[in-house]
């Protein structure tokens, strides 16, 4: 049973943002645009994974945990790609979606991947960074004082990549490996460690956990471009309002769409906060009226009186 579903990140969706907003021109375009890249790489391999657990078969009740978000009492951030919980044991997953070959130099603590066109580069190593999150929930489980087993395993997505040398007590293995990794677990773990309400006590206490981090660019919000771009010409124009609709100059594209967008760009990259004078002027509407309109459609939840009310932009929008 799937109890958190996969999202993505807020960075993930702060980049999308600012790479329809920072006009290429801009310097530092390149150096996000990269960065997106890697992270929707990593998001689409996640979901790749994500549909290999329809097909898999499990010995007792499970619930499944994508993208897994907390913070330590530090106040660092913990990112688990997925977790899976049983009564047997707790497994906890760092998904790769690498291509070439990997090796992974525990001495130096890096993964180094060497590409197809034999360029290579240096990454972080995803032992350490999955070590890292079982320690922490290790001492969780046990401030519950509950007695579990917590496993962790690395996961290569393509089948094309070669997994070269790796660490010998660490498993990390090809997608298509998943259901056989899986039953050497309840082999292992043959005993069930807790009950059926122990079981849920973890799943909520994991659940009050959660907490998504939020992310926001360092960047110089003047250069970022306003109004409700057009999608249908991939952002590059600026629609106009006209009696209640969102229309593109350039292609005639009619819609609301972007206009959901458009909030959900101002949330990541400005405020979740917003009042009506600030969507006029961000959106490029004259009127005042209209924009309440507008805004009773989404129903927002909202703060302050008549004159002074702002409304929160929620981080997803029904389209």
């Amino acid at each position: 049973m799937i109890v958190l579903e996969r999202k993505k990140s807020s960075k993930l969706i702060g980049l999308e943002s600012l790479l329809r907003r920072l006009p290429q021109s801009e310097v530092e375009y390149e150096y996000f645009n990269k960065v997106y890249i890697q992270l929707r790489t990593g998001y689409e391999g996640e979901l790749q994974v994500d549909r290999e657990w329809v097909e898999l078969s499990l010995s007792n009740t499970y619930y499944l945990f994508h993208n897994f978000e907390t913070v330590n009492p530090a106040g660092n951030t913990h990112q688990i790609d997925t977790l899976l919980l049983t009564p047997n044991f707790l497994w906890l997953l760092e998904i790769k979606n690498i291509t070439g070959r990997i090796d992974i130099d525990q001495t130096k603590n890096q993964l180094i991947r060497t590409s197809l066109d034999g360029k290579i580069e240096s990454f972080k190593n995803p032992v350490d960074q999955i070590e890292r999150h079982v320690h922490f929930l290790a001492r969780k489980i046990h401030e519950w004082k509950i007695n579990i087993p917590v496993e962790y395993a690395v996961v290569i997505v393509r089948d094309s990549t070669i997994i070269g040398t790796i660490p010998a007590n660490v498993p990390i293995f090809h997608l298509s490996g998943l259901q056989s990794k899986i039953n050497q677990l309840y082999k292992k773990h043959s005993k069930v460690n807790v009950k059926s309400n122990e079981l849920e006590i973890i799943k909520n206490d994991l659940l009050n956990m959660y907490h998504r981090k939020s992310w926001s660019p360092s960047v110089n919000v003047s250069k970022l471009r306003k109004g409700v771009l057009c999608e249908k010409c991939a952002y590059k124009n600026v629609m106009k309002f006209v009696y209640g609709n969102f229309i593109c100059p350039i292609c005639g594209n009619k819609s609301k769409v972007p206009y959901y967008e458009a909030l959900l760009d101002y949330r990541a990259l400005h405020s979740e906060w917003i009042s009506n004078s600030d969507i006029r002027d961000y959106l490029g509407i004259d009127s005042r009226y209209a924009v309440i309109r507008l805004l009773k459609e989404l129903n927002l939840e909202f703060e302050g009186t008549y004159r002074n009310r702002k409304y929160r932009i929620p981080e997803f929008i029904d389209v």
